[in-house]
């Protein structure tokens, strides 16, 4: 499922994440996509084949709110759909970043490389 993850040290410019193809740097995340434009970010998992979409609301440059709009092949779907998690990029590296997730259920931290 989506997982979306402090550092002490501010990020300076968090712009070039708001746009592209990322992947998580987590074993146990490893065969997820996500491709995110300015307002909208699909993930998906060909092994599993259930793909996410979500609402993105940027607070500011490096924080957002991400929404679960539509869940498909998930059979439990009508109990995320209209979730959101606080996401906070804490660190900023030349490709990848770290981020702070929040939610109801989730407090973690997790990092996303951006591949294209």
């Amino acid at each position: 499922m989506i997982t979306t993850f402090s550092c002490s040290s501010k990020p300076t410019d968090c712009s070039n994440f708001r746009t592209g193809i990322f992947k998580y740097k987590h074993k146990d995340y490893s065969g997820h996509v996500i491709e995110r434009n300015d307002s909208i970010q699909i993930e998906y998992n060909d092994t599993d084949d259930i793909k996410i979409i979500s609402k993105i609301e940027w607070a500011s440059d490096c924080e957002y709110i991400l929404t679960y709009k539509d869940i498909l092949n998930y059979p439990q779907k009508d109990n995320v759909i209209g979730k959101s998690f606080n996401v906070k990029i804490i660190e900023t590296k030349n490709s990848s970043y770290i981020c702070h997730v929040k939610s109801n259920t989730l407090d973690s931290e997790v990092e996303i490389v951006k591949v294209k």
